[in-house]
């Protein structure tokens, strides 16, 4: 840390520091520890995006299909996971929020970082490999699964590379959105062995639950903060920044500058390259 701001790094480059890597560990297992009504809890922060709180933004839609006229899928997310990480934080203060690169030859080889596919972790369960979902509906409350899919299907550092090169920000977020939606419904994927389910990923409902989550986001907001140094930090429609990005205390405005919220990138690696 310097300066109060934090660098994020890599899934891969974490799993070579053991020390941040039980830090980050240790900050989730004790948020999945606290019961659901703790406003501190792993459900209560996972239940803001969408069951029971629906507050995110998709495809210019929040919630139960309401209309919105505005693309505030990369403000509203980086928002979430400056709270998020800040949460977590609360009860580590060394852990910090890795990103998934899903685009590196490791993941088109692997898939999924092992960190968060190994069912246990120093003798306890891995608070990365699946976390708490509450009932819904009735349903039992449970732990998330993943059926991801074939790792070579993955997106790739090519089609990043060509939203980054867009000019608008507006173009630019549609494609991040869509690239998003691939990377989750990879990792949700399906199981058609009875009874069939699909993965807890795959569904904006409940895709905050799992642990992965959180990582594959910070990935999609580095690629923001990547097209930003390109582009500009405030490349934005003008008509965007005084928007407010509720539940948050904060607007548009107040999200474009990530050294402002207390955390930057590591940026020394390409996207796709090895890690």
């Amino acid at each position: 840390m310097a300066n109060g701001v934090v660098t994020r790094q890599s899934i891969e480059a974490m799993q070579a520091n053991p020390a941040a890597l039980a830090a980050l560990r240790d900050a989730y297992a004790k948020m999945q520890a606290f019961s659901e009504t703790d406003n501190r809890s792993w459900i209560y922060w996972a239940g803001l995006h969408g069951f029971p709180q629906w507050f995110c933004w998709h495809h210019g839609r929040a919630g139960l299909g309401s209309q919105r006229p505005f693309n505030l899928f990369a403000p509203w997310h980086r928002a979430y996971l400056v709270y998020f990480e800040f949460t977590a934080r609360d009860r580590n203060n060394d852990a910090i929020l890795p990103w998934w690169d899903w685009t590196s030859v490791g993941s088109h080889t692997d898939g999924i970082p092992r960190s968060f596919t190994e069912p246990t972790a120093n003798g306890a369960p891995n608070p990365l490999a699946t976390g708490p979902l509450p009932s819904i509906q009735g349903a039992p409350a449970r732990r998330t699964v993943r059926f991801p899919g074939n790792p070579a299907s993955l997106p790739t550092a090519a089609r990043v590379e060509a939203a980054l090169q867009l000019s608008s920000f507006v173009d630019f977020s549609i494609q991040l959105e869509d690239i998003h939606d691939a990377v989750h419904g990879w990792t949700g994927g399906f199981n058609p062995a009875p009874p069939p389910q699909g993965g807890d990923m795959g569904s904006v409902a409940i895709a905050a639950f799992d642990p992965i989550f959180w990582s594959h986001h910070a990935m999609i907001d580095r690629l923001w903060y990547l097209w930003q140094l390109r582009h500009g930090v405030a490349n934005i429609p003008p008509d965007y920044l005084d928007m407010p990005l509720a539940p948050f205390a904060f607007t548009v405005r107040q999200v474009l500058d990530v050294r402002a919220l207390g955390y930057e990138y590591a940026v020394g690696v390409a996207v796709g390259a090895p890690q």
